[in-house]
């Protein structure tokens, strides 16, 4: 008896985590993918794997951007805190070095800090469409 509560509970989990899915707008997408070869790929590879052609002359070699979500989840907000630089991150300097988030903020056809939140959310869902993927040719 005690095994139909425990299959409920894993079956409205399961639900639970469907429903968290999110459908992210394949412009959003396209623009992060952009924004990625643009600024990342240089370090990380087009394919997010880590072995873009300036990663050799890095003391830390650049992380596998595929493989974030290896234990089963991704975290959008440590993720979108080594873009924007708020978390230091060793191959990118120290924290007083402009990230990306100062980059973006005054680069494009909008400028300023709103401008740069959205251009960091696309690489944050770019990064979240990639994992396990390899490839970075998402929709």
């Amino acid at each position: 008896m005690r095994a139909l509560p425990l299959l409920t509970m894993a079956a409205l989990a399961a639900a639970a985590a469907g429903a968290e899915e999110k459908k992210v707008d394949p412009k959003l997408l396209g623009a992060g993918r952009a924004l990625f070869l643009q600024h990342c790929a240089s370090c990380h590879g087009a394919d997010a794997k880590g072995h873009g052609p300036a990663a050799e002359a890095l003391k830390t070699p650049p992380t596998d951007l595929t493989a974030l979500a290896k234990d089963g989840s991704y975290n959008a907000d440590r993720v979108r805190t080594f873009i924007d630089g708020t978390q230091a991150a060793t191959a990118h300097g120290s924290r007083e070095m402009p990230v990306w988030g100062k980059v973006l903020a005054k680069s494009g056809p909008r400028q300023g800090e709103g401008a740069a939140a959205t251009s960091v959310y696309a690489l944050v869902e770019y990064l979240r469409s990639i994992q396990g993927s390899g490839a970075t040719s998402a929709k």
